[in-house]
């Protein structure tokens, strides 16, 4: 089977851009079947993202978009290259104070902005930790004396801040952090005595960072620091900061028309298995996801080959979704303010390829995301499959960079099955003739949505997911979380 897929990697490169399609069922489930099983090998090593195996996918990619004659968004170069990272402990930090050492992840977490260094130092407690001069705030002002001490800083908000301070700069963490140092801190712990976490403060894949270590604690933490006034802290952070780069693939079908509408899903996967019993075995994700780059591809020569005079397409193979979703969040983060005006709404495919496994079901989320959808839902038939509507855009797969982007979102997915994150996720538990019939009704909704006024955006009210502190903890040491 390697040789095989190997030679027809070699020989789909080898195609012309000006090849021809056939759009029949039996067409469509032979391209979408015969694209699984080629990035769902093991040649391509599970397609980890930062890794050969990736870079083997998104050559394949390449060269299926070539093939339908699909160009790339910019200049002559299908890919986007980003560089993110994550923290590697070199030991494990800790927070002691009054005598008592305070447990890691339960109790205390690193804060993303926070440098690596040991610090024993009195502390001072700064309240909300705020310097801004124009509302004659110093949250500093009644402290004798702030270097040389750890400083305490409640991220909630003053009373009496104006709505348009509210959305100031001045209130970020980044900001507060910076002035503590600038204060002459030699440490900081952060707390919210409101409740509210701020992922900000967890968000690795960023380079900011200060000149001292910063925590975060609950509050039962700072009520037993206040309690012990005369008594130092200490705080230790050891760590290695590690960048990778990753690379997403963007296509674009330029109708000349106002608006675009967004086709993506992400094409990495897990690489080798880190499960003893697996023995060094490649997770190569047949459904998750490269039922949804299959799926993406069949759509790309479908839009290339019917021309759409109201939609331009842009079409976005994400990387290193699994890592924690950091190729979407990077492709919204830079996207031009013009491009962002004309998008349309945008379509996520992650998990197509298993209809069957929660039996004849396939589930809509983030419905709420524009009141276009419910009508649309309720008027493109489905006859092969039943319809799950969930409201929300949760954010586990790349739709909800976009979403929180203001841009109404679609994302289908057949569910989670007992193959999921493991070698068993192979090309032949794929159910090719239902991904089809997911494909048809696919072009049936963009066809749809696409005509008439913009879809308009709608954020979804009352819904709040609420992580435990070890959540954070799991996404920022790098450990793998299972969506």
């Amino acid at each position: 089977m390697r040789s095989f897929l190997l030679a027809f990697t070699f020989c789909t490169f080898c195609l012309s851009s000006t090849a021809q399609f056939s759009f029949s069922d039996s067409s469509v489930r032979m391209r979408i079947r015969r694209d699984i099983y080629v990035l769902a090998s093991d040649s391509f090593e599970g397609r980890e993202a930062g890794t050969e195996g990736e870079k083997k996918a998104y050559a394949y990619i390449i060269s299926r978009l070539k093939e339908a004659g699909v160009p790339p968004l910019s200049g002559n170069n299908y890919l986007q290259p980003f560089t993110t990272g994550h923290v590697k402990f070199t030991t494990p930090p800790h927070l002691i104070a009054g005598k008592r050492s305070f447990e890691w992840r339960n109790d205390f977490g690193l804060c993303a902005y926070s440098a690596s260094d040991s610090v024993s130092s009195p502390w001072a407690d700064a309240g909300f930790g705020l310097v801004i001069a124009a509302d004659g705030i110093d949250s500093y002002k009644d402290i004798p004396a702030v270097s040389g001490k750890i400083v305490l800083i409640n991220l909630g908000t003053p009373p009496g801040i104006s709505k348009e301070r509210l959305r100031g700069a001045e209130l970020t963490p980044a900001v507060r952090i910076a002035d503590a140092v600038i204060k002459g801190a030699t440490g900081v712990i952060l707390y919210n005595g409101q409740g509210i976490e701020n992922s900000r403060l967890f968000d690795f894949s960023r380079s900011d960072s200060v000149s001292i270590p910063v925590m975060y604690v609950t509050t039962g933490v700072i009520d037993f620091i206040k309690k012990h006034p005369g008594e130092p802290v200490t705080m230790a952070v050891h760590t290695e900061r590690i960048r990778n780069i990753y690379t997403n693939v963007c296509a674009y079908i330029n109708n000349g028309a106002a608006r675009t509408i967004i086709l993506g899903g992400h094409y990495d996967h897990l690489g080798k298995s880190r499960e003893p019993r697996d023995k060094g075995a490649y997770c190569v994700g047949a459904d998750d996801n490269a039922s949804g780059t299959a799926g993406i591809l069949e759509l790309s020569r479908y839009y290339a080959a019917h021309k759409d005079p109201l939609n331009n397409y842009l079409v976005i193979f994400f990387s290193a979704e699994e890592k924690g979703l950091f190729g979407s969040e990077y492709f919204v983060r830079q996207m031009r303010e013009g491009m962002k005006d004309s998008i349309n709404f945008m379509l996520n495919f992650d998990m197509i390829g298993r209809l069957g496994c929660q039996g004849l079901q396939v589930t809509a989320e983030a419905t709420g995301s524009s009141p276009a959808w419910s009508k649309l839902y309720r008027e493109v038939k489905h006859p092969a499959f039943s319809l799950e509507k969930v409201t929300a855009s949760l954010p586990f797969s790349d739709q909800d960079a976009f979403y929180n982007a203001g841009i109404p979102v679609l994302y289908l997915n057949t569910g989670l099955h007992d193959r999921y994150h493991t070698p068993l996720d192979k090309p032949e538990t794929i159910n090719y003739t239902g991904m089809t019939e997911i494909l048809k009704y696919s072009k049936e909704l963009v066809g749809r949505a696409g005509t008439g006024e913009k879809v308009r955006y709608r954020k979804v009210p009352g819904i709040i997911l609420d992580f435990e502190m070890a959540g954070f903890i799991l996404s920022y040491i790098g450990e793998q979380l299972s969506f």
